[in-house]
């Protein structure tokens, strides 16, 4: 009876999701990010729950972002791409993020703050430089932004997402 079992079996754990390496970022998280800005002049700031998938290979990350700033933008993910770099002993990585793909046009920067990606429970913070003049709801204003994130991994499964053109 097993033996007319296994090649189910067998296909069927062939079909698992890949699950993130030691010492990789891959995964899915949850955390929050706190912005302060300035728009066309004036002063402001928000913050916002946000979920990333990350897939990380070798010194390469990509990123994909889910967070509903303004409801025009009908949680369209944002797109990064990097390099994350290991110390010397490997025990620390930290890297940058470059947007390439949002919902509207804009600039921004993310620089990963260094990380131990040892242990079962792996969290990261960032802070990002933010940069448009086409922010639904504010077309044709600077809009100049600092943010600060704060990503829990939820998941160590290899998620699939589009990522930035290379």
């Amino acid at each position: 009876m097993i033996s007319k079992l296994s090649p189910v079996l067998l296909f069927g754990l062939s079909a698992l999701p890949a699950v993130a390496e030691p010492g990789s970022w891959t995964g899915t998280y949850e955390g929050h990010f706190v912005c302060d800005h300035v728009i066309g002049g004036t002063a402001g700031g928000f913050s916002r729950s946000f979920s990333a998938h990350v897939r990380h290979s070798g010194t390469s990350i990509d990123v994909e972002t889910f967070a509903l700033i303004n409801p025009e933008t009908k949680g369209k993910p944002s797109l990064y791409h990097g390099k994350l770099q290991e110390t010397a002993g490997g025990a620390v990585t930290s890297g940058y993020l470059e947007a390439c793909k949002g919902r509207f046009d804009y600039k921004e920067l993310v620089r990963l703050f260094p990380a131990s990606s040892s242990g079962k429970s792996f969290s990261f913070a960032a802070y990002t430089i933010f940069v448009s003049e086409a922010l639904p709801g504010a077309e044709g204003k600077l809009v100049a932004e600092c943010c600060k994130w704060a990503l829990k991994r939820t998941s160590t499964q290899a998620p699939d997402f589009e990522t930035c053109p290379k």
